[in-house]
């Protein structure tokens, strides 16, 4: 197997991590179950990076709530 060149180094984003999952979820659907565990994971993450988006989302909105009111 060759090494996956990158040359990519932008940040993960959640559209980046959905084209995965979806790329997997047919890769599961074509060739079988050897890929379910990584397809598992990879929605995990997703699933964790829509979670710590919308805290900081949250957090974000708390401080500057907080920054109106000492104004």
């Amino acid at each position: 197997m060759t090494a996956w060149p990158r040359t990519d180094r932008e940040p993960i984003s959640e559209e980046k991590l959905l084209t995965a999952v979806n790329i997997l979820a047919d890769i599961v659907e074509q060739e079988g179950q050897a890929f379910r565990p990584l397809y598992l994971s990879l929605r995990q993450q997703l699933t964790e990076f829509r979670l710590q988006q919308g805290v900081e989302a949250t957090l974000t909105a708390i401080a500057s709530q907080n920054e109106s009111k000492v104004a």
